[in-house]
């Protein structure tokens, strides 16, 4: 005896309303987001710490050499007005160097020097870090 199957569609109309709202949702984050982190997130101004206390800050393209307080060299780097590189360092890992090129929101990091070469954060993320409780590195 032969059973009659239903035939159901592979996707009813609910179906594709539920995928097509889901596309135009997922969408619309993204492209909030991507908006969100062009304005104004970061500065054009890159900001050198070292042992956690800012030592240089500069925000004009060319070549910096970095010192210490005590007047040792640290690093050479490059700025080209939109990224920032390491392309000499006394360390001996030389990972800084092999970071490469790094933009707003990257941050190029020596341990052996303890130095952090980042863009300066927004009015906005200063504020917002005021009320973070504890860091930790």
């Amino acid at each position: 005896m032969r059973t009659k199957s239903r035939s159901r569609p592979f996707f009813s109309k609910t179906d594709f309303w539920i995928i097509a709202m889901l596309v135009v949702f997922s969408t619309a984050g993204y492209m909030f987001s991507k908006y969100l982190t062009k304005t104004g997130d970061f500065t054009k101004s890159v900001v050198v710490r070292i042992s956690g206390e800012e030592v240089y800050r500069f925000s004009q393209p060319g070549e910096w050499k970095i010192y210490n307080k005590n007047g040792k060299y640290v690093t050479t780097l490059h700025f080209d007005g939109e990224k920032v590189w390491v392309t000499d360092s006394d360390c001996p890992d030389k990972i800084c160097e092999k970071t490469g090129k790094v933009g707003p929101g990257g941050s190029i990091i020596c341990v052996p020097n303890r130095t952090i070469i980042e863009f300066e954060k927004s009015k906005f993320q200063k504020e917002q870090k005021e009320q973070i409780d504890t860091e930790s590195w």
